[in-house]
């Protein structure tokens, strides 16, 4: 089970680290049996829970949102299996 995805430092961004270590976080998942995987990004402009990433991001990968835990959390899912 992956529990978190960080990439730490700025210098990361726009390079597609991210999005490269989602789809190997997600191919992982599929090959342990996992039939969903979930994420809890935030939007952009949030001022915490910044690490756990961007709904726009998600989107990309194919994620859907389903609702919103607490606040500023998206709740959303990729079907894997």
């Amino acid at each position: 089970m992956v529990d978190r995805l960080l990439l730490s430092r700025p210098a990361g961004l726009g390079t597609g680290a991210f999005r490269a270590l989602l789809g190997a976080a997600v191919e992982h998942a599929r090959h342990r049996g996992a039939r969903v995987v979930e994420a809890y990004p935030v939007d952009p402009d949030s001022p915490s829970y910044r690490f756990m990433g961007f709904v726009g991001s998600f989107e990309a990968a194919g994620f859907a949102h389903l609702g919103r835990a607490g606040t500023r959390r998206h709740v959303m899912a990729l079907r894997v299996g």
